[in-house]
């Protein structure tokens, strides 16, 4: 049984289409060998990666990634090669306005009366200052939470 494409058929009837939908996953292949590659904090910030000649362009979100991705170099291009593809070189570039965003974690704690209370307590025992002022607006913020 012959395999069927990962396109819809319409791609298949255009010789345009079909160009690009092979550079598009000539580009990911390319991407997932140079992530594989990385260590994983690393490869996060590694967003996009092309070959441009026979230098290897990563996108990268800041420039500390693209320092350290300059210390991989010969690390990522033996792997490149290994996979196919002709590099000789690399050229991190930094693409902040790609910058993945990260998701805004809520805080839904909630603190029982007795908690609040030993917190209350805690703070009328502690000298004027920082530390008496932070526990007082602990308190008093999930004082009024509840």
């Amino acid at each position: 049984m012959a395999k069927r494409p990962a396109y819809p058929a319409f791609i298949g009837q255009d010789r345009q289409l079909l160009q690009l939908v092979s550079r598009v996953s000539d580009i990911n292949r390319l991407t997932n060998c140079v992530r594989a590659s990385l260590p994983p904090a690393l490869a996060a910030s590694c967003i996009a990666v092309t070959l441009e000649g026979d230098t290897l362009v990563l996108g990268t979100t800041s420039p500390a990634a693209a320092a350290r991705l300059k210390q991989f170099g010969d690390t990522l291009l033996a792997a490149v090669r290994q996979a196919g593809w002709q590099a000789t070189a690399i050229r991190p570039k930094v693409q902040v306005a790609l910058r993945r965003e990260k998701a805004k974690s809520t805080k839904d704690l909630a603190m029982g009366a007795a908690a609040v209370g030993a917190f209350e307590q805690l703070a009328d025992t502690l000298e004027r200052g920082p530390l008496r002022d932070a526990v007082e607006r602990l308190a008093r913020r999930h004082r009024l939470k509840r």
